[in-house]
């Protein structure tokens, strides 16, 4: 089952969403489900706390909100690391300046009057989602200290590589869609932990087995995922 978040700071519109959500998933025959409508990043927040991986449908203007657009998505993807963030925003102009700031979500839709497409956009979403969550529910988990008395769980399936901190002694950084998660901990270890699912293609990096994923392609040191 995916888990699904919606946010928007008018009451009015988060029905409307919310209506064209259930639709969607009704329409796209996807194992998901609505499971938190939101005002604020606040309630938001409050809500992920208790633990989970979702995917997240946000408006990027939250209003009088303390948090909004880019300062949210951050705070999300320091509990959910794994989470889809899609923005649904009027503003389709902010789209580039969300990628400068080095946020990477799942994707990006406009509002418009446009019901049926605004369901349509939804459906793309849903089933881009869907295999990466399934894969991350029955697949193996890794565990990381990234402070003192502190740790992250990281699904497996969702880790595209992990490189060496150059700057930070002991440190590594192990990279899923969206952003990097960085540890306390050496390329040695995380190799052994990951066993056979990772190849080593330089002293520093660790990718997916080509052979036994069949998800990803190397280019020198560029690491492409395939279609």
């Amino acid at each position: 089952m995916l888990p699904i978040i919606l946010c928007d700071d008018d009451h009015f519109t988060l029905q409307l969403l919310s209506e064209l959500l259930e639709r969607a998933i009704r329409q796209s025959k996807v194992e998901a489900k609505l499971v938190c409508l939101a005002s604020t990043g606040q309630e938001l927040l409050q809500f992920i706390r208790g633990g989970g991986s979702y995917l997240y449908f946000l408006d990027y203007d939250l209003g009088r909100d303390s948090l909004n657009g880019v300062d949210l998505v951050r705070q999300i993807y320091h509990t959910d690391p794994g989470g889809k963030i899609v923005f649904v925003t009027s503003h389709g102009e902010k789209g580039m300046d969300i990628l400068r700031s080095g946020v990477r979500p799942f994707g990006f839709i406009e509002k418009c009057v446009d019901q049926n497409e605004m369901v349509r956009e939804y459906i793309r979403y849903l089933k881009m989602a869907v295999p990466e969550q399934q894969n991350s529910a029955v697949g193996d988990a890794i565990e990381l200290p990234i402070g003192i008395d502190e740790t992250v769980r990281l699904p497996v399936s969702e880790i595209l590589y992990v490189d060496s901190v150059k700057t930070v002694a002991h440190s590594i950084c192990c990279h899923l869609t969206g952003q990097g998660v960085t540890a306390r901990e050496t390329i040695e270890h995380a190799q052994e932990q990951l066993e056979d699912q990772v190849i080593r293609c330089r002293c520093s990096v660790l990718v997916r087995d080509i052979a036994a994923a069949g998800q990803f392609s190397i280019c020198d040191k560029i690491i492409f995922k395939t279609q």
